[in-house]
């Protein structure tokens, strides 16, 4: 009995051993790598909030300078004309100008943008329009441009105006204060007058 227990035991040892193993990873190959960031894809829809930081200085200067000599000389009258005097004449003209002008304009605020395309290489147009009524006073910020994935912060969602390639901003206002930087016609020739 001994012999045909050991026996069988033998044959399932042996049986166990031709039997192929299947090993299978912790790790599959679409997880990816634990030790490398995985990148936010963002699609057509998708929100991301601009942060409008623009700083402008232009610097224009023109220099003119314009001078002219004329002169015309003459001598005695001859003949019928001999009551002519020996005449000159001279004239010189110099004129000089200088002009310069310098303009430096700061522009911060915040506008949440809508991705309205996604193009084949991965970077992604942006629009986005923000109306603020203030005392009686309207702003509108409008901003559209092409960001990339990448340079979107993964924590809050947002990108800095400077990184906006195509980047268009405008700021516009409406109200009193608005109204009273652009002065109509007549305010104008009156302002001309005196």
């Amino acid at each position: 009995m001994k012999k045909y227990l050991f026996s069988l035991l033998l044959i399932l040892f042996l049986l166990l051993l031709t039997i192929p193993a299947a090993a299978t990873s912790l790790w599959s190959d679409s997880a990816g790598d634990i030790y490398q960031d995985k990148e936010k894809e963002f699609n057509v829809g998708d929100v991301v909030t601009v942060l409008i930081d623009e700083e402008v200085e232009a610097t224009q200067g023109a220099t003119t300078s314009v001078s002219q000599d004329n002169s015309i000389s003459g001598g005695t009258g001859v003949g019928i004309l001999d009551f002519l005097n020996p005449f000159s004449y001279k004239y010189s003209d110099a004129d000089n100008a200088d002009g310069k002008t310098e303009r430096t304009a700061e522009f911060e605020a915040n506008i949440t943008t809508l991705v309205v395309d996604k193009f084949p290489n991965g970077t992604l147009k942006i629009v986005g329009n923000k109306t603020v009524h203030i005392n009686g006073e309207e702003q509108l910020i409008s901003l559209s441009g092409i960001i990339r994935p990448e340079d979107i912060d993964e924590d809050d969602n947002t990108i800095s105006s400077q990184q906006i390639a195509n980047a268009r901003i405008e700021f516009e206002g409406e109200g009193i204060i608005s109204a009273k930087q652009h002065p109509n016609i007549f305010q104008r020739i009156l302002n001309w007058i005196f």
